[in-house]
Parts: C-alpha cells; structure tokens; sequence
C-alpha cells in the first residue's frame, strides 16, 4: 500500500499552486495565458530567456531546454532534495494538510532532519537571550556595538552568544530532550572528544536557509587569543552544507526577488551585516570555503547580476577571480566593486558609516574589465612572453564566455591591446593557454547526455507509447493487461513501466502524484510527467492503445509460430507422428490468430 492516500495528495495539489511553488525559487513571467521562468533545474543555471513553463490547470511543470517536468512533488524532489514521502511532508505543512496514510494506524514520526530543524530553532533563540538578556553575554553585545552594528541588524540577522562554560550546551540541550545520537549528527560537537562544543564564547551568527529556517551556525572568537580560530561554522549535517549555501541569502530575499535586483558577495559575515545596514540589502557571503557552483546555481534562481566586493589583498583577489570565472560560466553579469577608503566593509562602516560606505561601495568595474587592468599591471605586454602570459591570464575568463558575440568583442580588443592579430589570439588559446577548456567541454557532454531526456513521441516505440497512454489512463490497465503482458514487451522502459502499472493496480494507486512516485527511474518518470502535459496520450487514445496492442500481439504470435516452425523442422523425423499433428494444429491456431488480427489492422488502417 502506499504510505499517503490520494484524498492528501488532492488536498495539498488544491491548496497549493504551482506557479506559486516556483515563484518561491525564481522569478515568474506572465505569458500567453501561462507563468514561465528560468529554469531552476539547468545544468548551467543560467538562461537569457525563460524556458520554464507552469500549467497551473493541469499541475504541471515543462523546461524546453532541459526537458525537466513533473508536479509540485517533484519539483519540491529535486529542488530540495527530498524523497517522495518528505516531499509529501513538507507540501502538506506548507499547504496546513493533515496526512493520511494509507496504512491506518501508523504514527507518522520526525525523521532526523526534522528533529534537527528544531535543534537549531531552538538553540538560536537561546543564543539570541543570551546576547540580549543574560548577563553572561554583555561583553558580546559591546563588542558587536563596538563594531558599529546596529539593533535593527542585530534582531535581522537573530545574532546571539555562545557562552564559554564547556558543558552548556550539552546540558541545555539533553534538558531539551535531545538524544545523543542526533546531538552526535547536529555539527555542534566535536567528532573526537565529545560532547565537547565546538562553539565557547563566540558571538554566534545563524545560518538561515531561504525558508528562514536555521540551519548552522558560524561562531566569532571573542577571547581574541591568537592561538584561537578567529571564525569557526558548522560542518555538514543532514540539514546544512557549506557549499550550498549562502549567510546572508534568507535575509536578502526581499530585495533579490525584485525587478532587475543583483545579488552582492562580501567575504566576511560583519561585512554581510555592515553592507545591509549601509541600504545595500542583498549582500551574503560563502560560509568557510570559497563561493562555489552550487552557490552561483542557487543565485540564479533569483538574479542575472552579480557584485564582487572581496578584501583587497592577494587572497581577496584571488577569491575574486575564481567567483568571476564561476560566475561567468553562469552567464551571470558580473561587477567588481574594491573599496578605497577600508579594507572591506566591516571596517568602512565603522570609520565611514553608513552613508560613507554607501559612497565608497558604489563605483564598479567589470569582470573583463577588471582582469584586465589587474594583469596589465602584472605583466609587460611589451614582450612576447609578457603578451602570452597576459593573454594565459584571461583565457580562463575567456572559455567560460557563453556568448559568441562577447567572446568576440573580447578578442577584437585583445588584439588591438596585444598589437597582434585576432587569429593568433584564436590560436594561442586554442593551442593550449587554457586551462579551463575541457571543463567547458565536459558541460557540453553533459548537456548533450540529457537531451534523451526529451519525450519525442515520434521516436519512442509503440511498447512505451502504449504504456504512457495506460499511464495516463491507469482505469484501463487492468483491462489491457489481459492481453499483453511483461514478457510481450521488447523496450526496456515500456517493461519498467508496466512493473510500475502492475504496482499501481495492486495498492489502488488513482493519484499521478502518486503514480510518479513508485517510477525509480529518473528519466523514465520525466517521460511520464511530460506525457501528461501531452492530450495525445489522454483524449481520443482508445483507438490508437487498440491498434498499439493489436501489432505487439501480432508481433508476439509471429515470434512464437517462428519458433514453432523451426521446433517442427528440427523434430520432424524424431517424434511420434501424433505429437506432430499436435505440433501442426498449434500452428494452425496460430496462423489463424495472425490471421485475424492482420485483418483487424488492415481495415483499421483502410478506415
């Protein structure tokens, strides 16, 4: 049986619309009577045009580029990361649907990643008391002062204390009812001497998910011993990865969700926290590793353009050049913003302010421009060596460029400033001064193996047409399986499917939510969601499913008179004659039933 009734899947699907889903993780466009986005499933993440569409009537999804579909389940699947069950749990929450299971009786239990969401709530509102209330965090809250902050942005940003008594926490979260074995899973301790905290006397910044929910924490030292890490965040859990995520994202959502809104990556979290308080209200920051893919696919939910404002010595440089060449194989527009009067933003708030930060942070540059006038000062391009080692510097920035037309703007003026000609720039950086190349050509390969993905019901076989219009029709398997069954099918995923009709039969499966569920097979199920945008497959299919099935029971009958005609030459001066009269008349039905069904789909064909 299945572990959800169809009456919760209806519920959920009537109390939450689809577009509605996606506009929680990208921005929506109205169009010929139907919402469409970029598309947030995109192994580039990054699209000029939005080739998502939402059906809200029927509950489906479609990407033309990628061709990703399915329902809000899925959607929440792969967006989140979830199974089907805790797709279903975390709908029903959203939508306020209480779940019925199936199986009557059972207790529905918190799974891990559940009891960790309350951890982290509650341990981040005890931390927030203890900055704000408690004695024990007075010196944190003067520190935080000190450093200019405001109370607006200490309440927006929940910042809180982790005092420095060793067994706090533990304690504190064992009287919570808190087991070992989560608290062993919750990132808080260390793995070799616990329950050892990992967080004593720091000045605590939650890390928030785009839900809002917490989900790790970065702690600054506050004994200010040299021996002590200055930052130290959470490692992953179940419900937290680093790269993943962003400080700063949750808290920037308004803004980003905006009309031609950007999105500013600081290095720091007190540079996150000054920037928002200087009325740049979408800044965040990478949480201990540098920016990352997943965090520029996370971004490109929300924005096409990206700032960069890292500290201004080499390994803030660094960083920036690596988040611009990430960026830029995002096709993100990306400006670098550098500071003239502080090191980085926590500093300019304090010496400046707000309103003389704002005015520092304004003036840009772009990416091109900037790598530009950095290797410029780098290099002698007076030289040969000095013009290709000038040209190996950009080559990086210059393989990720999407756009053609960029690519060749780029190279025109790397010509002119190179005094050579542009084919000796094409040359050169084809010849070897590119170390990003295969990586650009590894996307491509990747690309090109989900375009199967795409449901070309010209090129399927009749087996998985049939079989996707009996998905579509599930009320009528059971009456077709009479006459075909798993052994009559010769397509791989038309026998997967028939597994999955046969599975849906037995537990009394009506939901497609549900239906899409049981499919294990990630592209098989993509097929099947996209058949039910498809009225091919649902309206005026009777006679099509008919014919379908007519031509593979002709097709298993002349396989099996085949076979019987070769049995009989083998054994035809070795067997009793009576047995071969048996032989023959077996044929003989066999030539009949082809017969009529010749027939049958010869006047079909003529009608």
């Amino acid at each position: 049986m299945p572990r959800f009734s169809d009456r919760t899947i209806e519920e959920i699907k009537n109390k939450i619309r689809l577009s509605d889903l996606v506009g929680e993780y990208s921005k929506l466009e109205r169009r010929g009577g139907m919402y469409w986005a970029r598309c947030p499933f995109h192994a580039n993440g990054m699209e000029r045009t939005p080739s998502f569409k939402i059906d809200d009537q029927k509950g489906l999804y479609y990407c033309f580029g990628c061709h990703e579909s399915g329902t809000i389940f899925t959607f929440v699947e792969k967006m989140e990361h979830l199974d089907f069950p805790s797709a279903v749990e975390y709908l029903a929450d959203k939508a306020g649907v209480t779940i019925r299971e199936a199986s009557a009786g059972d207790v529905k239990r918190k799974d891990e990643s559940a009891i960790l969401y309350d951890l982290y709530d509650r341990l981040s509102k005890t931390f927030k008391f203890l900055l704000l209330e408690d004695e024990r965090g007075k010196e944190a809250l003067e520190y935080v002062k000190k450093r200019g902050i405001s109370d607006e942005m200490v309440d927006r940003f929940m910042l809180g204390y982790a005092p420095s008594e060793g067994n706090f926490l533990y304690d504190f979260l064992k009287k919570k009812g808190f087991s070992d074995d989560i608290l062993k899973k919750s990132g808080l301790f260390s793995q070799n001497k616990y329950p050892y905290p990992l967080f004593r006397n720091r000045l605590i910044f939650p890390v928030r998910n785009y839900r809002g929910q917490v989900i790790a924490f970065s702690g600054r030292d506050l004994s200010f011993r040299e021996d002590a890490p200055k930052y130290i965040n959470s490692p992953d859990t179940l419900i937290y990865s680093k790269k993943m995520n962003l400080f700063g994202l949750y808290e920037s959502l308004d803004e980003l969700k905006k009309k031609d809104s950007s999105a500013l990556i600081c290095e720091g979290n007190f540079d996150v926290i000054s920037m928002h308080q200087a009325g740049f209200s979408y800044a965040m920051a990478s949480l201990g590793t540098s920016f990352t893919e997943e965090q520029a696919k996370l971004l490109s939910r929300y924005t096409d353009t990206v700032d960069l404002m890292f500290d201004s010595d080499a390994a803030g440089q660094n960083s920036t050049d690596k988040a611009i060449g990430i960026l830029n194989s995002f096709s993100f527009t990306v400006r670098i913003h550098q500071l003239k009067n502080s090191k980085d933003a926590s500093e300019g708030l304090e010496k400046l302010g707000p309103e003389g930060l704002k005015n520092d942070y304004l003036p840009f540059t772009g990416a091109y421009e900037y790598l530009v006038e950095k290797n410029l000062k780098r290099y002698n391009i007076r030289t040969p060596r000095g013009k290709s080692d000038f040209l190996k510097a950009l080559s990086g920035f210059l393989s990720t460029t999407k756009s053609e037309i960029e690519l060749e703007t780029y190279i025109q003026d790397l010509a002119l400033r190179l005094s050579v000609g542009e084919e000796t720039v094409r040359a050169d950086l084809k010849a070897g001064n590119n170390p990003n190349g295969k990586r650009r050509y590894e996307e491509n390969v990747e690309e090109k193996s989900r375009s199967d993905w795409h449901l070309n019901t010209a090129a399927i076989s009749p087996d998985l047409y049939a079989m996707l219009i009996l998905a579509n029709n599930m009320n009528l398997f059971k009456q077709y399986r009479q006459r075909i069954n798993f052994g009559d099918l010769k397509d791989r995923d038309a026998q997967m499917l028939y597994a999955v009709l046969e599975n849906a039969l037995r537990d009394d499966i009506e939901s497609k939510e549900l239906f899409l569920s049981l499919i294990s097979d990630e592209r098989l199920r993509n097929y099947v969601s996209t058949s039910y945008e498809l009225d091919e497959f649902s309206k005026d299919c009777i006679d099509v499913l008919d014919e379908i099935v007519d031509r593979i029971e002709l097709r298993g009958l002349e396989e099996k008179r085949t076979a019987l005609n070769s049995q009989i030459k083998l054994l035809s001066s070795q067997i009793d004659p009576s047995d071969m009269m048996a032989l023959l008349e077996k044929k003989k039905d066999y030539d009949k039933d082809i017969s009529l069904l010749k027939n049958r789909l010869y006047s079909s064909e003529e009608k």
